[in-house]
């Protein structure tokens, strides 16, 4: 070993040492004083002092601690971690639900930060702000032309509620309006979207878990129901999770009383189960649950519960695999440490928690499932029944691996193809059909639209229809709202195609 790498590796056993000292502390004092210091704390805050006041170069404590805590939580799962007080509060946001801001969606077009959309009855549409103003100042400092960034905005844009935020909008009249912006609470919502696909089947995209998940699903529920709903296709696609109680109550909604939904058991925590109350607003109708392999955590609970109680039928790829519960312990500074207090069980006893260790590569997991097969090959489930990890779905389905081509990929996966979809919608931007549905099945280009990104490549009729579908489904956006996209997707998504011909054959 090196001086250098011998010296690294003595300063890092210290640091390690004093996080040892610190997560003490923080116990000691929450504990109200009690019990007494050890003295095997004071010699590691005796060396650190010494590195301080000695080391060959000068050392930033606050920086050199902060990555003792990351490296230390780090080597015991992975799932353990220290959480910055920025990346906290953001964090901290989505699983509450909500945010102090002024309730605009926006982008930053060619340098400029553009309005996409307003949020119905929010601070912006109050003072009238308009899909299409450009913002060129923000508390009197110029954000125009000088290489924002969506997180400069956001920082410039969200504050505490009731605070005033000052805006010079350029309309796109080219006229100049200021408009001062009281903030209020701007909503998080969980789930993305709510339709239905035919007369019988309901949809409900879930996004995440979050404070006020339950209420908005049983809204979307209630609402679908409303509509002849007697079958729902459930998307937890790309849902990494949230808060477990919101998975219980969600799982609720879909068993009946006093079936377990879930348990949970550590070494220092005493097992608690959770089971289903008296009611839920869709135990009986036809339920199919779609998921993949960025599934998580709450969704792989209520997935393992429907599943464990034949309640419904699980389709797509197997999820993820977190089954391990993490306890947010604040620190002085406002940043957190999550420490990893307990295991998560189906209600047959499953943890779903993959393997991780030493040998094992966990942040590559999915690159090793796309490599070995798991992800394309039919057979996949069988393959699978005695892996360790993760909700394996009654009926696997491939990934979409239908490929547009080189050159179709290379637009729409370019920076210029947002701006291009959004220069569009400004040239034509009264609705061209008063129905989404009617929009997604008589919206059409001439090839010729196209041409400002082709370069003077000439392209088939069927990718001129493939440009034409991605362009719907970014247009759905700004013609109509957010929830649209996902709405159009459900058209041509294999997944949810071959839920609905499940549903209509069973």
């Amino acid at each position: 070993m090196s001086r250098n790498n011998h010296r690294i590796y003595l300063i890092t056993c210290l640091l390690i040492g004093l996080f040892s000292s610190i997560t003490y502390w923080i116990g000691f004092l929450q504990n109200n004083n009690k019990g007494h210091h050890d003295s095997k704390w004071r010699n590691i805050e005796f060396v650190l002092d010494q590195l301080m006041e000695k080391y060959v170069d000068s050392l930033d404590v606050t920086e050199l601690v902060e990555r003792s805590i990351e490296n230390t939580l780090k080597n015991l799962d992975p799932h353990s971690t220290y959480i910055s007080a920025d990346k906290a509060k953001a964090e901290n946001e989505t699983l509450i639900g909500h945010f102090g801001g002024i309730g605009i969606r926006f982008m930053i077009l060619r340098d400029t930060l553009t309005v996409v959309a307003v949020i119905k009855d929010g601070p912006s549409e109050i003072v009238g702000l308009e899909k299409r103003d450009r913002i060129i100042e923000i508390n009197n400092e110029n954000v125009a032309s000088i290489g924002l960034t969506n997180q400069d905005v956001l920082k410039k844009l969200k504050g505490e509620l009731n605070s005033i935020v000052e805006l010079k909008i350029l309309k796109p009249n080219k006229s100049i309006l200021y408009k001062s912006i009281t903030r209020g609470q701007i909503p998080l919502n969980s789930v993305a979207a709510t339709t239905m696909l035919n007369k019988t089947i309901g949809y409900i995209k879930l996004s995440k878990f979050s404070s006020k998940t339950d209420v908005e699903v049983k809204e979307s529920l209630k609402k679908l129901s409303s509509l002849g709903m007697v079958s729902l296709i459930l998307d937890l696609r790309f849902n990494g999770g949230g808060y477990l109680h919101q998975a219980i109550k969600v799982a609720d909604e879909f068993l009946k009383k006093d079936r377990l939904i879930v348990y949970t058991k550590g070494a220092h925590s005493e097992k608690k189960s959770f089971y289903a109350s008296e009611y839920g607003h869709f135990e009986d109708g036809k339920l199919i649950i779609l998921v993949n392999s960025m599934t998580a955590s709450a969704s792989e609970i209520v997935s393992g519960a429907i599943q464990d109680h034949q309640r419904g039928i699980i389709v797509g790829r197997r999820t993820f695999g977190k089954g391990l519960v993490q306890q947010p312990i604040q620190l002085n500074n406002s940043s957190e440490i999550r420490i990893t207090t307990s295991r998560y069980y189906t209600p047959k006893g499953k943890c779903i928690q993959k393997p991780y260790g030493d040998s094992i590569d966990y942040d590559n997991d999915i690159i090793g499932r796309l490599e070995s097969g798991e992800l394309t090959l039919n057979d996949s489930v069988t393959n699978l029944l005695n892996t360790k990890g993760g909700i394996i779905p009654d009926i696997f389905t491939p990934i979409d691996t239908t490929n547009y081509s080189y050159l179709v990929n290379k637009i729409i996966y370019s920076n210029k193809w947002r701006d291009f979809c959004f220069d569009y919608y400004e040239k034509h931007n009264n609705k061209p059909y008063n129905t989404l549905n009617e929009f997604y099945k008589s919206f059409y280009c001439d090839k010729s639209v196209f041409n400002p990104l082709l370069n003077g490549h000439i392209i088939t009729e069927k990718e001129n229809q493939d440009l034409i579908w991605n362009m719907k489904f970014e247009l759905s956006n700004y013609y109509y709202d957010e929830e649209s996209r996902y709405i159009i997707s459900t058209e041509k998504d294999k997944d949810i195609l071959k839920a609905i011909s499940i549903l209509l054959n069973n």
